[in-house]
């Protein structure tokens, strides 16, 4: 895998939330025995489990700026909540690459997802809006052919959200690099 090259002027940026250390405990365990098992999965981090509310790729410097600038304002105003994880499932199909943890939909969420859409339509964003489907990346099976699991494990982990993050992603041979440009605590 060669580095993406992030066009100049810009930074690839996503707007997501930390997963704490509880979170992160609950995932861990529930790990430990598919992980002994699965040799085709490339394992996401802890320091890289995030849930993501937006991926904005590259952005003009200027509009991160204004992300930043507004975003303290957004935020701010916004409750914090817990959040049910209640599948480990291969992602977004059964036979998907990607295998995450997932949870039902829940308004707080969908709430702070739409006050996310506003904060980028306020900023002028445009970015790849698709249906959200909230999750959180464990995985990426390498070779699906050779993974005959379909992952479709009933789990109840639950996720504190007290903040907001604004990540920049660093792509890089061996994986992308992520780190936090503001972080944004909830009320």
């Amino acid at each position: 895998m060669t580095q993406a090259t992030v066009p100049e002027g810009t930074q690839r940026i996503f707007i997501g939330i930390p997963v704490g250390e509880n979170t992160q405990a609950g995932i861990n365990e529930l790990l430990k025995p598919i992980k002994a098992q699965q040799q085709y999965v490339r394992w996401v981090t802890e320091n890289n489990r995030h849930l993501t509310l937006a991926f904005l790729g590259n952005i003009p410097l200027s509009a991160v700026e204004h992300i930043l600038c507004l975003s303290e304002e957004t935020y701010r105003r916004e409750k914090r909540f817990q959040f049910r994880l209640s599948a480990l499932s291969r992602f977004p199909t059964p036979a998907g690459r990607i295998l995450a943890v997932t949870g039902e939909p829940a308004k707080s969420l969908d709430h702070l997802y739409q006050t996310t859409l506003n904060l980028l339509h306020r900023s002028r964003i445009r970015f790849d809006r698709q249906e959200f489907r909230p999750h959180i990346t464990l995985g990426r099976i390498n070779k699906p052919q050779q993974v005959k699991e379909i992952f479709d494990l009933p789990v109840d982990i639950a996720m504190n959200i007290t903040n907001v993050v604004i990540y920049q992603s660093r792509l890089t041979e061996t994986g992308s690099i992520y780190s936090s440009l503001r972080t944004l605590q909830l009320n």
